[in-house]
């Protein structure tokens, strides 16, 4: 009788611990770590863009490559030109009086606190947060074009950017907080306001496409100047580029972005979405 028990009592207690769930018996899926959910999110956006592009007609899918490429080029002939041109300019001493700006916007202009407060808006910490958004709606929304066209506009401006800091190394002012917030990169053209100029416009550029209101195009165009403006002082006011850096750089952003809403629209009329 007490072997029956004996046996009765080990069955018993071999059931329990084989029907009850430790925290160690999850499901692989349930250990999974937060992140996964994130990277699984991209992956799935990155396999629905790629299937995306592939039903995109061949004529847009050609259109829309052929006008990135060449103007691409185009920007870093102009980045190239800039540069002989400014670099010709502050040899015949007609910068000079861009030392005497930076120090009156020092005296008049904003504090420094305040333009490390504007300063993240050309920031990539912020842009790329921002246009992979975008990019994801528009991915998600059917639009391959527009999301590729988003991406681009940031990543694509910095090619040009850095053919004009090989061509020349340009030294940084130091003449504002001894030079503390300008780093030890070449200062000619800028890429914070060139970057800004081509990211920003072409988010406003999908926002004005979409809505049927002139007033809020005009805010839409307004919001876009006032972004690139508050980079463009931001970084003046830090004493991180002399003017005309800023400048060069509104002018390479402002063409870079002419070349992916032309490359879009070109796409877009062959079919494209």
């Amino acid at each position: 009788m007490r072997t029956l028990d004996i046996t009765a009592y080990h069955h018993c207690t071999k059931r329990v611990s084989t029907d009850v769930r430790t925290p160690l018996a999850r499901s692989p899926a349930d250990a999974r770590p937060g992140y996964w959910v994130v990277w699984e999110g991209m992956r799935l956006t990155g396999l629905r863009l790629r299937d995306g592009w592939r039903a995109l007609p061949p004529a847009a899918r050609r259109a829309w490559l052929l006008t990135m490429a060449i103007g691409l080029l185009a920007c870093c002939a102009l980045a190239l030109l800039a540069d002989v041109w400014v670099r010709g300019l502050e040899r015949s001493g007609a910068l000079a009086w861009e030392a005497e700006a930076l120090r009156t916007l020092e005296r008049r202009g904003p504090t420094f606190s305040m333009a490390i407060f504007l300063e993240p808006l050309g920031n990539a910490l912020l842009l790329v947060p921002m246009l992979l958004g975008v990019a994801s709606a528009a991915v998600w929304g059917g639009r391959p074009l527009r999301a590729l066209s988003v991406v681009g506009a940031f990543f694509l401006a910095d090619v040009a950017v850095g053919l004009g800091w090989l061509a020349w190394n340009r030294p940084r002012p130091g003449l504002i907080a001894g030079g503390i917030a300008a780093p030890g990169l070449h200062s000619f053209p800028s890429g914070h306001v060139a970057q800004a100029a081509a990211s920003f416009g072409i988010v406003i550029y999908l926002w004005m496409v979409n809505t049927r209101s002139s007033l809020e195009r005009v805010f839409a165009v307004l919001c876009w100047a006032g972004a690139v403006g508050l980079v463009a002082l931001a970084r003046l006011r830090m004493g991180a580029h002399w003017p005309s850096d800023v400048m060069a750089g509104v002018v390479i952003g402002l063409a870079w972005l002419a070349v992916s809403i032309a490359a879009l629209r070109r796409a877009e009329a062959l079919g494209g979405r």
